[in-house]
């Protein structure tokens, strides 16, 4: 019901009730603004606190100026200047805010403040003197005189505050209850006002009801009329559903059929399904074309026996192989349970069946040519087990026939050995022939193995130019001595492979089947870890010779890692030391230089042989840290000494690895400040022949840059003269087995001279290495080199040590001077 609706009495009564609120609101405004001005006027309370503080600061000041008289402190002086400073503050208070219009008010109260800032103004300059004589009784007195002043003056504001605060509490309860009324009024035309709501609210409610009972009586109706509308309609649907799910499941029948067709003519296995009479249900395409069938042969209802007749009429399957796969079913039939087997035949032709029974009596079977998979899985598993190629067995064969024979071997009479082979050398086949001879040259090593070996022995490669013999049982450890030294013989002799001729040599290491413990493959185990450390003897003791396992190799092999342990800390614990020989020009008769060598002082082992720890070095990959330590310890001392006095550093040939060893070089050149026309590096032939064609360019890069190069230890090893024509060479090195022979055989001084004949026609310079004796120097000399280095001038020193070189120029003079 809207307000317009009311009887008239009643709007009339709700105006009166808003007006009188608005009424009431405006004066509770009014209320709350006196109530703030009398909440501000309390404020005026302070000038009682103001006046009352200022009267206990001026006694508190005379207080610390008697003090002060009596005890002369310094820090009694500081409280009397902080409470004179105190009292000028709140005489300027006097002076402001409500505490002024007080003070103004009366004329002895104003004087009264004057006199006060007075006594501060003339107090002020006698605080700085108040250590002279009478200056604190004058000040004390000044104050003093205040006193009865003061003392009114607090009182009168302690009657002015009482009076304020007398009125403003009668103020205070006057708004109080006027306000307690008004919100009384308030409250009763709240209540009034409620309550005509409700009335209003009640006779909403009941018109409401009403509508909502016409509402429900519609409703029931149309709902009525809804669920008769919808049994017809549900009626009419389930009639139509029925229909189309007859026709739904017709197709999906026909779906169902043409699928099981598809899936059961396009099977990669034969399958047939039986019932419990033992007559064919049915059976696919697959079934018929691999017994050879027709279709009339395996209709459904066709016996068990009738079937049988038919595929062995067929002639597909050969007999044996039939009989076989109907045994084996027979008695899956006869015993009612699932099986999976398969049968081969003479020809080599392989089935393989599931059976799988049903419930109710019959059974369904799939059979599956799988003779190509077994012959594919022949091949794998030959495949992973040989190697392919050579043929012999893998190192996962060996391994498991190894154990085999362990597991058995030992409780038998005789004796099984192990022989290791590694082929010497042979990377310098397939380095300098290529890869198609080294593969050929593994070829005929195998066939060459084969031959060797008595039937029931086992060769196999176990990778590389690695190969392994497993010795059947014998009389050990003779049979296995034999048998290495035939192996040594044969397959040591050379090889003719695709138009080349190549020779290699065999290092063998022998371990015998005696002293092992645990089973197969523990004994496995040590056995192979015997005889690597005897094949390791073999190579250690000059290779194309063969070595039985001993208890001491272990032992050696400890000693052996021990000193690779203590390499890896010979650098960062200084142990290493470049030491320097001097080198002589035979032309110019005076000192040419000095050649870098590294020595390792052990704080155990003592000084360690060069020939002894670089091999290690090399092998456990120092060679590249420390060859470039030493280039730096030999430049920058090189460096300080008197020019053109030069020094030679040995290159290992595992350095020119390095992909940036030319520009590594010449960092570590720069960096000493050594110009490069007084460093010369010195090569092996091992490294040209290791390296690969790259190291032309890094030794046309260094004598670019004007460090000269040498060609070390010409004659040895695998010397070439193409590698005077193919490499940048300044220098050839001859080496020292040659010169210490030239006294006793002529054909070393044939050798010297040719080698220093041929550099200098070469435009290179040729240096003596081991020169011992004055004869030998001699001979080198006549033989044409152009510098000599040797213990006849001098062992190798430190480089404290080869100052005396520079502080007596006329050394090398005199010791030139002593072999002519």
């Amino acid at each position: 019901m809207s307000p317009a609706g009311l009887p008239r009495s009643q709007r009339f009564g709700f105006l009166i009730v808003i007006a009188f609120l608005a009424a009431a609101a405006a004066y509770v405004s009014v209320l709350i603004s006196q109530r703030q001005q009398s909440l501000t006027s309390i404020s005026r309370y302070n000038v009682t606190w103001l006046v009352s503080q200022g009267v206990l600061e001026v006694v508190r000041l005379q207080a610390a100026i008697a003090t002060y008289r009596i005890r002369p402190e310094e820090e009694n002086l500081e409280t009397v200047q902080l409470w004179l400073d105190i009292v000028a503050n709140r005489a300027q208070l006097f002076g402001s805010g409500d505490v002024a219009y007080f003070i103004r008010e009366d004329p002895e109260r104003q004087a009264t403040v004057a006199q006060l800032r007075r006594a501060v103004a003339a107090a002020q300059p006698l605080a700085e003197r108040l250590d002279q004589p009478g200056i604190a009784d004058r000040m004390l007195d000044s104050f003093t005189e205040l006193n009865p002043r003061l003392t009114r003056l607090g009182a009168v504001a302690y009657t002015h505050g009482n009076d304020l605060i007398s009125g403003d509490i009668q103020q205070l309860g006057r708004l109080y209850w006027t306000f307690t009324g008004v919100l009384v009024a308030l409250l009763l035309c709240c209540g009034g006002l409620i309550a005509t709501l409700m009335a209003h609210n009640r006779l909403i409610r009941n018109a409401h009801a009403e509508v909502n009972a016409l509402v429900q009586d519609l409703t029931r109706t149309g709902r009525q009329l809804a669920i008769a509308k919808e049994q017809a309609q549900e009626a009419m649907g389930e009639v139509q559903q029925q229909y189309r799910a007859l026709r739904l499941r017709d197709a999906e029948l026909n779906v169902q059929n043409a699928r099981f067709d598809a899936a059961l003519n396009n099977m990669s296995q034969a399958l047939c399904m039986f019932g419990a009479e033992r007559r064919l249900i049915v059976c696919n395409r697959r079934f018929l074309e691999l017994f050879g069938l027709e279709d009339a042969d395996a209709i459904a209802g066709t016996s068990l026996h009738a079937l049988h007749r038919a595929i062995q009429a067929a002639g597909r399957i050969e007999p044996e192989l039939l009989d076989a796969l109907r045994q084996a079913q027979d008695a899956l039939l006869a015993e009612g349970r699932p099986g999976t087997f398969w049968r081969e035949g003479g020809e080599g032709r392989a089935i393989a069946v599931s059976h799988q029974p049903m419930a109710d009596g019959g059974w369904v079977a799939t059979y599956e040519d799988i003779t190509e998979r077994r012959r594919v899985e022949a091949r794998i598993s030959y495949m992973a087990h040989h190697d392919e190629l050579t043929g012999l067995p893998n190192r996962l064969l060996f391994r498991e026939r190894m154990e085999e024979a362990l597991a058995v071997g030992r409780r038998r009479e005789g004796g099984l050995a192990l022989l290791f082979l590694d082929l010497d050398h042979f990377k310098n086949v397939n380095d300098t022939l290529g890869h198609p001879v080294g593969d050929a040259l593994l070829r005929d090593v195998a066939r060459r193995l084969r031959g060797c070996v008595r039937e029931g022995d086992l060769v196999a490669r176990l990778g590389g130019d690695e190969f392994a013999i497993l010795q059947a049982y014998g009389h050990q450890p003779g049979d296995a001595a034999g048998l290495a030294q035939r192996l040594v013989d044969v397959v040591c002799a050379p090889y003719e492979l695709l138009g080349y001729r190549a020779q290699v040599g065999l290092s063998i290491g022998i371990a015998l089947a005696e002293g092992l413990v645990g089973d197969g493959a523990a004994a496995a185990d040590q056995m192979l870890k015997n005889v690597d450390l005897a094949l390791y003897r073999a190579k250690a003791e000059g290779r194309r010779t063969w070595r039985f396992f001993e208890s001491s190799m272990a032992a050696e092999l400890q000693a052996r890692l021990a000193m690779e342990a203590d390499l890896r800390e010979a650098l960062p614990l200084n142990q290493l030391e470049v030491v320097y020989q001097p080198i002589f020009g035979l032309q110019t008769n005076r000192l040419a230089g000095f050649e870098a060598l590294l020595r390792w002082r052990h704080p155990v082992r003592g000084r360690v042989s060069p020939a002894e720890f670089i091999p290690i070095m090399e092998e456990i990959g120092l060679i590249e840290t420390v060859g470039r330590w030493v280039l730096e310890q030999a430049t920058r001392e090189a460096a300080t000494w008197p020019a053109p006095l030069k020094v030679a550093v040995n290159l290992s040939p595992l350095q020119f690895r390095a992909a940036d060893i030319a520009s590594s070089m010449l960092h570590v050149l720069r960096e000493s400040g050594l110009a490069p026309q007084r460093l010369e590096l010195e090569i092996t032939e091992s490294a040209l022949l290791q390296a690969d064609g790259g190291v032309a360019e890094v030794l046309q890069a260094f004598r670019s840059t004007g460090i000269r190069t040498s060609l070390d230890d010409f004659g040895t090893r695998y010397s070439s003269l193409s590698y005077l024509l193919s490499f940048p060479f300044d220098k050839i090195k001859i080496d020292q087995a040659f010169v210490r022979e030239m006294a006793t055989r002529p054909d070393c001084v044939a050798i010297v001279n040719s080698v220093a004949h041929l550099a200098n026609q070469l435009g290179m310079a040729t240096t003596a290495e081991g020169v011992e004796t004055a004869e030998q120097l001699r001979r080198v000399r006549e033989a044409g080199c152009t510098e000599a280095q040797g213990y006849f001038f001098g062992p190798p020193e430190s480089a404290t040590e080869l100052r005396r070189w520079f502080d007596e120029p006329s050394r090398s003079e005199r010791i030139l001077q002593a072999a002519l």
